[in-house]
């Protein structure tokens, strides 16, 4: 039943951090292209709201309780009060700044991928700027932990699977993804034989000439 709430736009929000590689294995069964959907062939889209939105939400929440119970109790020398007011302007920015919906659409038969953020097109370019890739933290022990991200140029990163230590599945799951949106894929080493590339930036000839093109006026 809970699980059901986070589907459509708040699919990535990614609130269960136990087994982030098995609920994203099940969205995969579910939907081949998560997290997006099929708008015509070769083109994808996904609508979403960023998972800050959920973390105001519950900035405000916490600090608004705790204020309550302290102006209760109001013991002490010391005012705590500017500290929550202050926390609580935090949420509600955080709300403000992230309530409005972003829609991310990638078209392969124009070759390229859109990002609107309130029905407002922020960004537009070719399909070689956007990608799925590997991402690899440190912890203090010195062990390595993984997530699964799709980014790109003037694009909001996108968490698709949070921190996990099963390397294996993690990077079959991003291939996976990868190879099912037709997109990049990057290992977590910046210089790695691992990455899969599919879309290539055009030599610097071909743009000047496809520049010129453009300025030709008949």
């Amino acid at each position: 039943m809970v699980m059901n709430i986070f589907r459509g736009p708040l699919a990535l929000w990614q609130c269960n951090f136990i087994n982030p590689e098995a609920i994203l294995n099940k969205k995969l069964a579910e939907n081949k292209y998560f997290p997006f959907q099929v708008q015509q062939p070769k083109v994808f889209v996904m609508e979403y709201y960023k998972d800050t939105l959920w973390k105001g939400v519950l900035t405000f929440v916490i600090f608004l309780v705790v204020s309550i119970f302290y102006f209760k109790a109001m013991q002490g020398t010391q005012d705590f009060s500017a500290f929550f007011v202050f926390g609580m302007l935090t949420g509600i920015w955080l709300i403000m700044s992230n309530m409005n919906k972003r829609r991310l659409i990638i078209n392969h038969n124009k070759q390229i991928y859109q990002f609107y953020i309130k029905g407002i097109l922020w960004q537009e370019g070719p399909l070689h700027q956007i990608y799925v890739r590997l991402v690899a933290q440190r912890d203090a022990y010195g062990k390595l932990f993984y997530k699964l991200i799709i980014n790109g140029y003037r694009l909001e990163m996108l968490t698709l699977a949070d921190l996990s230590n099963k390397f294996e599945l993690i990077d079959s799951l991003g291939r996976r993804i990868a190879r099912n949106l037709n997109l990049n894929f990057f290992d977590y080493e910046d210089i790695s034989t691992r990455h899969v590339i599919r879309h290539v930036p055009p030599l610097k000839g071909e743009e000047e000439e496809h520049e010129a093109g453009d300025n030709i006026s008949v």
